[in-house]
């Protein structure tokens, strides 16, 4: 009897002794897991799918875990084909790409605020990704006889791992990274424009086609920016007050395009001509003193721009004269950002048009047959091929299409503006003539036209008005137009001084280079980033490939 009590005591003990072994070991694991900060906000209501990457490590030196977390570091690479380089994932759209990066389609919904945003945002350039893939931007052409296609650039993902007990109190969420130059080209290239740019204050802030980018900071870490799609909310029409337009803007997605949203021209290397700073009016005259060293065309800007603020008359022209073909052959895509305030000029302008036509028809009537070179012929019957379609005059047409305009013309515009860059890459071989002269020279008289063509509208000096060829041309566009015309003996006596003294090839080499800029600006659409929001938006140039890192929380 006493023996079976005795059990009883002892095994009640030991079933106390248990319990309170299990609660203890219970209570003490719960503080080591504890010890792992940060391990509920790497969770999969916060990250979807990245959650999975989410490991503890535990640190025996100091008997607790230490969390591990994966997120993306988004980067913009040159596009050489489906292959990405070792560790880099394509943000392309495609299901394997989404499966890869982890995104869900049902990420494109608003979502809460506990997720991360940067969810949200590698959904956004999936589809836009997307788009530029239907559309042609990444087929793989040729885009020319001669020359290299541009610099296609796409996003990448490449995943990378951080330890929470690095984090600043600040973050609450697990954060993506890019950098200053990146995410303001990805930024363009969803349809948003920056109303506020200075990453040197942590300040950035972007929104349009139903986007929003603003910024925050945190202490020893940086920039932290916060995404917001509004696309899946068809019924917003107003935010803060302010209409939230749903057009699409789509970009040549080209390191050369890229750079022109910086402020600098991108400059076409094989005709030695550099990269031109335009983003500023102080870079304006800084490239304008670099065609002119004699300073008279800068000294000619600021007179004009005292009476006509915010234009540069003539040194527009330098943008198609200097610029490669950005466009890409099969692809209607032609929107890149403007690299400078005032960039429309007569190279753009239908009264530029109709005036060269008819101008160099009368050069070629006055002129015996064999005084006439072939070159000369074969601009104005290039010209008239393209005149068939109604866009190549038509101003205000070309520029409604934007990137709808039709293929077949655009095509046929782009082969000639190869036939006209062939002609002077042979006419260069082996001469004293030089293309960057010749551009040069045109823009340093360019500038002139404003003030020539009003003088003459005015009868100053008993100057008298050219035929404008037509009651639909505006006067003084058509009358500046007529002054380029004036200038070209002027253009052929300073090839001369180069030393480069034929005359009619400087002519015939003229009449080519005005049809090549026809060519370029039918070929492109410069796009101002601007709404019923936003005034044109261009970045400072110095932070064009600037690494500086943002994070996306």
């Amino acid at each position: 009897m006493g023996d079976h009590s005795d059990n009883n005591i002892a095994v009640t003990a030991l079933v106390v002794a248990l319990c309170s072994l299990i609660f203890t070991a219970g209570q003490l694991l719960g503080q080591y897991f504890a010890t792992a900060d940060g391990h509920r906000r790497c969770q999969p209501s916060v990250m979807g799918q990245w959650a999975k990457k989410t490991r503890l490590r535990w640190r025996w030196s100091q008997f607790r875990f230490e969390i591990l977390f994966t997120t993306p570091e988004i980067r913009l690479q040159q596009w050489l084909g489906p292959r990405a380089a070792k560790n880099d994932i394509w943000i392309d759209g495609s299901e394997d790409s989404k499966t890869r990066t982890m995104v869900d389609d049902f990420l494109f919904q608003s979502g809460s605020d506990e997720r991360v945003c940067w969810l949200s945002f590698l959904a956004s350039l999936h589809s836009q990704e997307n788009k530029l893939e239907i559309l042609g931007c990444y087929r793989s052409l040729r885009d020319s006889r001669i020359l290299p296609p541009p610099t296609l650039v796409r996003p990448t993902l490449r995943f990378r791992e951080w330890s929470w007990d690095f984090m600043s109190p600040d973050i609450v969420r697990p954060f993506a990274v890019t950098n200053v130059c990146d995410i303001a080209v990805l930024v363009r290239r969803l349809g948003m424009t920056w109303s506020d740019f200075r990453p040197e204050e942590n300040i950035l802030r972007a929104e349009g086609n139903r986007h929003l980018i603003t910024s925050t900071v945190a202490r020893s870490i940086g920039i932290i920016l916060h995404y917001t799609n509004y696309r899946a909310n068809k019924d917003l029409q107003m935010f803060d007050g302010k209409e939230m337009l749903p057009s699409i803007v789509t970009y040549i997605p080209s390191s050369e395009a890229d750079r022109m949203g910086f402020g600098i021209l991108p400059g076409f290397k094989h005709f030695g001509i550099p990269d031109f700073k335009m983003g500023t009016i102080e870079e304006v005259y800084e490239t304008m003193n670099t065609l002119d060293r004699s300073g008279k065309a800068s000294k000619t800007l600021k007179d004009v721009r005292s009476l006509v603020p915010r234009v540069t008359f003539g040194f527009s022209d330098l943008i198609p004269l200097a610029a490669p073909m950005l466009r890409r052959r099969g692809s209607t895509v032609i929107r890149v950002p403007i690299p400078t305030e005032y960039c429309v000029g007569l190279t753009c302008h239908t009264e530029g048009f109709v005036v060269f036509r008819h101008r160099l028809e009368e050069y070629i009537g006055s002129r015996d047959v064999d005084a006439v070179t072939p070159q000369t012929r074969w601009v104005l019957r290039k010209y008239e091929e393209l005149a068939q379609y109604p866009e190549w005059e038509d101003e205000i047409l070309a520029n409604d299409q934007s990137n709808s305009r039709n293929l077949r013309f655009l095509e046929d515009v782009h082969t000639c503006w190869d036939e006209a860059t062939d002609y002077f890459y042979k006419m260069q071989r082996g001469s004293l003539f030089n293309y960057y002269d010749l551009m040069a020279s045109h823009v340093r008289h360019a500038v002139n036209y404003w003030g020539d063509a009003w003088s003459h509208l005015r009868g100053d000096d008993g100057k008298q008005a050219h035929n404008d060829y037509g009651p639909q041309l505006r006067d003084w566009i058509a009358e500046g137009a007529h002054m380029y015309w004036d200038y070209l003996p002027r253009i052929a006596q300073d090839i001369k001084n180069k030393g480069f003294d034929d005359e009619a090839q400087v002519h015939e080499a003229w009449f080519t280079m005005m049809l090549r800029a026809f060519c370029w600006w039918r070929c492109h659409y410069l796009n101002p980033g601007q709404d019923m929001i936003h005034s044109p938006s261009i970045l400072p140039s110095r932070y064009w490939d600037s690494k500086l890192p943002v994070y996306i929380g």
